[in-house]
């Protein structure tokens, strides 16, 4: 693998028991690039990027990551290899798994403190940085019952933030949020891919992928149908299949009149 390649799958294949999630996706995600993931629903995509810090693991294939090489079928990594792989590769998730019982600056240090051993003192210094990095400076010692789901979210990327990842992975990071909060969110994000993170990112969000990712890859019908960069993608779609889900997300106005005059009454009765 190149030294500006970080991640590698090669012919990944995901199944639960019978059911086939995705089959033989094929990806490289290099050093500083944000990586777009969409497509419609029960595609695989956040099955895929749990597999990329093995929170999932996978049937075949084979994926190189940061320097480590796991093999399709293979279920228990050693505990060394798998908490290197999760120290370096930060995880924000759709909800924000916050812990109730911390305060906002706990939450962050927690694992800085626990895991990698550092001080408190300086982990507290590297938690406000990044509090003010996210407008949140001032929410530090608030409970998280006390924040908005924005707010809490924005928290969740701190959180994975101290821990001074190489890569980091969204999965659907504004799903769970109002329309009204997800500015805040990804700007938080777009200030991450601005600062040169590795990022792959499975979104909804068509206008924010087009404007932040530098490479969009559409997963459908249990693999991955089209990938390239971001606005040859999104503007000029070359399969039929990616044709498709971006008409049908783009101008849905159009799908739900098709909707409407199939469901229509024959005859025009009422």
């Amino acid at each position: 693998m190149s030294n500006d390649v970080v991640i590698r799958t090669d012919r990944l294949t995901k199944r639960f028991g019978p059911l086939s999630v995705f089959e033989e996706v094929s990806l490289e995600v290099k050093k500083s690039e944000v990586m777009a993931i969409i497509g419609p629903s029960g595609a695989g995509k956040s099955t895929f990027i749990r597999c990329l810090n093995y929170l999932h693991p996978f049937n075949q294939g084979k994926l190189d990551i940061l320097g480590h090489t796991i093999l399709g079928g293979k279920h228990h990594l050693p505990r060394e290899e798998l908490r290197d792989i999760r120290t370096r590769v930060g995880m924000v998730f759709q909800t924000f798994n916050l812990f109730p019982h911390l305060n906002v600056l706990e939450n962050i240090t927690l694992a800085p403190v626990e895991v990698k051993r550092v001080a408190r003192a300086n982990a507290n210094e590297r938690a406000m940085e990044l509090l003010e990095m996210v407008g949140l400076s001032a929410k530090a010692k608030m409970y998280p019952k006390r924040l908005s789901g924005g707010e809490q979210q924005r928290v969740a990327i701190c959180r994975a933030l101290a821990m001074e990842p190489e890569v980091m992975l969204f999965d659907e990071p504004t799903s769970m949020l109002d329309p009204e909060l997800v500015g805040d969110v990804l700007a938080a994000i777009r200030r991450l891919a601005s600062d040169g993170m590795t990022m792959i990112l499975v979104t909804h969000e068509m206008q924010f992928a087009k404007d932040v990712a530098d490479t969009v890859v559409i997963m459908a019908d249990h693999g991955v149908v089209e990938t390239g960069p971001a606005r040859e993608v999104l503007e000029s779609p070359r399969t039929e299949r990616a044709q498709s889900f971006l008409h049908r997300v783009l101008h849905p106005e159009e799908a739900n009149d098709l909707i409407d005059a199939k469901m229509a009454p024959i005859g025009g009765r009422q």
